[in-house]
């Protein structure tokens, strides 16, 4: 009898973690069993697809990796490619899918938030279904949206976020903070890339933990209904161009010589594992699944870096089937 009534306690405790949306399966081991398989979409995952208007939303700095897009003064396209050119050319060309790369905004979430709701609208009125793949900042403005406007959720199919930080990003906090004052060592030359003070410090630690606690009920809701996948890189131990900010987020030094902290900034902060912009548990939201990318950092999902090789034609479709297979449960 006793037996029976603790086997009861422990089936309704289970059902109340999964009940509340606690439960995020880790999808890396699936990912990477697709990405190892080298397959491209099955004819049924084409078909599937194919119902839907893909949208990427492009993060901060875009406007510098988007040719002919003069709201920056630099430009580095010719350099790496387009901003998401490789996803959009992969699901456009060799898929036949509907798909459109949002304009983003460095200076203004407001202006990302519009163009996803012109979106979202869209899609509305040709009565087809949202999937959305975000990088970085796109990925914040678009939860912000949802946030905002619950019932945009009936339009949406699926949602990959790529490496957004919805805890923050310490090299905002850095930007703010000393000893480095790179706030008045930049402050001249970010409105060259259409970037501004008020949006760095958006992608702050202090912001975003604030708005995920403020919201916290209405994301728990939206993870329950819509298929999210949330991806997170590491590049920790690894060649990258972002090995200074990797420091500075994993030890809180802008450089270490001979195990000696030549600067150290003022953040100290549990996440050490980064991509180099976001923290790996910052890329994570709560009860959402999630992939560790190991050896990735923050730019080369969604441009080319020089002289690092990384194929985001099948790391792209690798995650629309271990998305797709959610799709199919829901």
């Amino acid at each position: 009898m006793v037996q029976r009534y603790l086997i009861h306690i422990l089936l309704s405790a289970i059902g109340l973690v999964l009940s509340s949306g606690a439960f995020a399966a880790d999808l890396t081991t699936s990912f990477y069993t697709a990405l190892n398989s080298q397959q491209s979409l099955s004819a049924q995952e084409q078909e599937i697809l194919s119902g839907y208007d893909v949208y990427l939303v492009p993060g901060i700095l875009s406007e510098a990796f988007v040719d002919g897009d003069d709201r920056s003064s630099i430009t580095f396209s010719r350099l790496t490619g387009e901003y998401f050119e490789t996803q959009r050319k992969l699901l456009q060309n060799q898929y036949g899918l509907k798909v459109q790369r949002l304009s983003s905004s460095s200076k203004s979430v407001a202006d990302i938030r519009s163009n996803i709701r012109k979106a979202l609208a869209d899609s509305r009125s040709a009565h087809r279904k949202a999937l959305f793949i975000t990088h970085s900042l796109g990925g914040l403005a678009l939860l912000e949206e949802l946030v905002s406007f619950p019932s945009h959720q009936n339009t949406l199919a699926g949602i990959l976020f790529l490496q957004s930080p919805f805890q923050g990003s310490p090299i905002a906090d850095v930007y703010f903070e000393g000893p480095l004052h790179l706030d008045k060592w930049l402050k001249p030359v970010i409105p060259y890339f259409n970037t501004s003070p008020e949006t760095i410090r958006y992608l702050s630690t202090i912001s975003r933990k604030q708005f995920m606690t403020e919201n916290h009920a209405i994301i728990r809701d939206l993870v329950q209904r819509i298929p999210i996948i949330t991806v997170g890189g590491v590049v920790n131990g690894h060649s990258s161009l972002f090995t200074p900010a990797v420091n500075i987020i994993a030890t809180g030094c802008f450089k270490i010589v001979l195990g000696q902290c030549v600067i150290r900034t003022s953040f100290a902060g549990p996440f050490d594992s980064s991509d180099g912009m976001v923290p790996f548990e910052s890329s994570k939201i709560e009860g959402a699944d999630f992939i560790r990318l190991e050896g990735v950092d923050h730019g080369e999902t969604v441009v080319g870096i020089p002289f690092e090789q990384y194929d985001k034609s099948q790391v792209t479709t690798a995650l629309l089937k271990t998305l797709l297979s959610k799709i199919s449960i829901n």
